[in-house]
């Protein structure tokens, strides 16, 4: 089972509602979202919540029951989360993202908030900006970020993505990730593609190939310029531009600590 601060959340705020509309505003998130959130709970808890009908929402007898014990626990968990010393945020991010953003949002949250605990987690942007919906990570830092209701997105800046080579390049095989949308997309329009190709699951390595001489590589620009290579763009071949957004639910910006984190976040991003 996988039930959320911000299940309870929104599970207490529609019973203390009129309606699913009211409630929505209260919270700030689309009534679609907030519909697909509760039917959600209710599929996790394997009982229904709420009836609907013309004149409004209103609790069933077992939502009644988990009414009060819903309240018991978001009052526990408030409790913990407004302690200053124990406050954990889960900040979101691909690895290759992180190695040219994280360190200069650490070093100045150092300065700013030294107090709070932040835990990194890793995974693909898609992933991340779902579980960022899902509510299991706080913030996502993501690469092209789905449009999804309820979210706040703010835009951070932008890279793009070109094919590449080193000083010494022996081989003329393309060296790509195949689960990148860039990278596909960059192949797709490349006429004269090389056919002699290697799938690479992870940036960093395709760097540190490409940069060895083992071929051509498709790769973000910030990835090359973390990783410190001397590599050049190949002319005369597609490229792929990215937008990279700090991802969150609105509510988390309430508090003086969320404020912090998001602004930090969007400062990191250096060209």
């Amino acid at each position: 089972m996988s039930i959320t601060f911000k299940d309870l959340e929104n599970f207490i705020t529609v019973a203390r509602s009129k309606t699913l509309s009211e409630a929505s505003e209260k919270l700030e998130m689309a009534q679609p979202s907030l519909s697909l959130g509760i039917k959600k709970l209710e599929k996790e808890l394997g009982i229904p919540l709420f009836t609907r009908g013309r004149s409004g929402i209103k609790l069933t007898p077992q939502g009644k029951i988990i009414e009060p014990m819903a309240e018991e626990a978001l009052r526990l968990l408030f409790k913990i989360k407004g302690a200053p010393d124990n406050l954990l945020f889960k900040i979101g991010c691909h690895p290759s993202v992180g190695m040219f953003l994280l360190g200069e949002f650490l070093k100045s949250m150092h300065h700013v908030a030294p107090k709070l605990d932040l835990e990194i987690v890793n995974d693909s942007s898609h992933e991340i900006n779902k579980r960022v919906a899902n509510g299991e990570i706080d913030f996502g830092i993501i690469m092209n970020p789905l449009p999804i209701p309820g979210l706040v997105t703010k835009y951070i800046g932008e890279d793009e993505v070109y094919v590449w080579e080193g000083k010494a390049r022996f081989d003329e095989r393309l060296i790509y990730n195949p689960q990148m949308i860039q990278a596909n997309s960059i192949i797709s329009r490349w006429k004269d593609a090389p056919s002699h190709r290697m799938e690479v699951p992870n940036l960093e390595l395709i760097a540190n190939l490409v940069n060895s001489g083992a071929g051509i590589g498709i790769l973000p620009g910030q990835v090359v310029k973390a990783q410190r290579y001397t590599l050049k763009r190949v002319a005369n071949t597609p490229s792929y531009k990215d937008r990279l957004a700090v991802v969150c639910y609105p509510e988390i910006l309430k508090s003086r600590e969320g404020k912090i984190i998001f602004e930090e976040l969007k400062k990191s991003f250096k060209t």
